[in-house]
């Protein structure tokens, strides 16, 4: 199993959100505290993904994200003249992909390895344009094609290899053929669904894509859970997303056993300067929290402290 390349601080962005190069210079001029940043997945050719309105929100927070972007990307030929001009001072980056064959996957994955710290599998997107005919709703699901995925991607490249799992399946079936296919980390995880959301004016479904994956604040308990699972199975490196828009949510998730964490829909609604101001204020609130600890101290702590004597409570 290879390591997973220091990310340090351990949180980085959700792929999907903020995820070009162009963002991630912005973000560190800015001095967020990222220590990695996460592409958009990168697919074997450009695709347009869904019309607007792909995504719903409530600029207040605290209510369930939708979107619909149905894996939007530039052409690899563009990614690979961004990426090779990129010049990170401070940062890891982890390049994520998908394919519509396994045999896509893997050749994404050789395309990009060469720009990449670590590669991120994306192994299941409950969002399409409509009438698409895609694996990327089912692969996630299959323990024998996702194990597949991973054993090409592992022929093709040998940067570290992070599984994607989506909510929607027996994750930990999936985790244990990707690890035993290669893959040396879980991503915990995907977006949820997918769900719907209905305009009163209109009365009809907000967004292009008619439903969309579930994510933000009613993806966390989801993803949490799929993180201390994880971690209580198979005790290797996870990333986490889902949810995480405060320093108490990020220590959860280490606490459940993630080493890295991934921000996402906290960032909607919000300028690069206040973005990346948000990122300090999670990571000043974890160091605060461990009070001179290491985070390694951190991660999995869940699951060794003992449950408490609730017999006479």
């Amino acid at each position: 199993m290879r390591p997973l390349p220091r990310i340090d601080p351990p949180l980085v962005n959700a792929s999907g959100i903020l995820s070009y190069p162009e963002v991630f210079a912005a973000f560190e001029k800015a001095g967020a505290c990222l220590g990695g940043y996460v592409t958009k997945s990168v697919g074997p050719v450009e695709k347009a993904g869904n019309d607007n309105p792909v995504v719903v929100y409530s600029a207040e927070g605290g209510a369930p994200v939708l979107n619909s972007l149905a894996l939007p990307t530039q052409s690899p030929e563009d990614w690979e003249k961004d990426l090779a001009s990129l010049r990170l001072q401070r940062s890891r980056l982890i390049v994520s992909i998908y394919g519509g064959t396994p045999g896509e996957f893997a050749r994404v994955a050789e395309r990009m390895a060469p720009y990449a710290d670590a590669i991120e599998v994306n192994l299941g997107c409950p969002n399409k344009v409509p009438g698409e005919q895609t694996i990327m709703e089912s692969i996630g699901q299959s323990p024998a094609v996702s194990g597949e995925v991973m054993r090409l991607v592992r022929g093709a490249c040998e940067k570290p290899l992070i599984a994607k799992l989506s909510p929607n399946s027996d994750y930990l079936a999936v985790a244990e053929a990707c690890l035993a296919a290669g893959a040396d980390a879980l991503g915990c995880g995907n977006t949820l669904g997918p769900g719907l959301a209905i305009d009163l004016t209109s009365r009809k479904p907000i967004l292009a894509g008619t439903t969309g994956g579930i994510s933000g604040p009613a993806l966390k308990p989801i993803n949490l859970r799929m993180t201390y699972e994880a971690y209580a199975r198979f005790q290797c490196p996870i990333v986490a997303y889902g949810g995480i828009a405060t320093w108490r949510d990020a220590a959860e998730y280490a606490m459940a056993g993630a080493c890295v964490l991934g921000i996402g829909a906290a960032f909607l609604g919000k300028g690069t300067r206040e973005s990346a101001g948000l990122t300090r204020a999670i990571w000043e609130g974890v160091v605060a929290y461990l009070d001179g600890r290491p985070f390694p101290d951190l991660v999995g702590e869940a699951h060794r402290l003992p449950a408490p004597d609730l017999t006479h409570a």
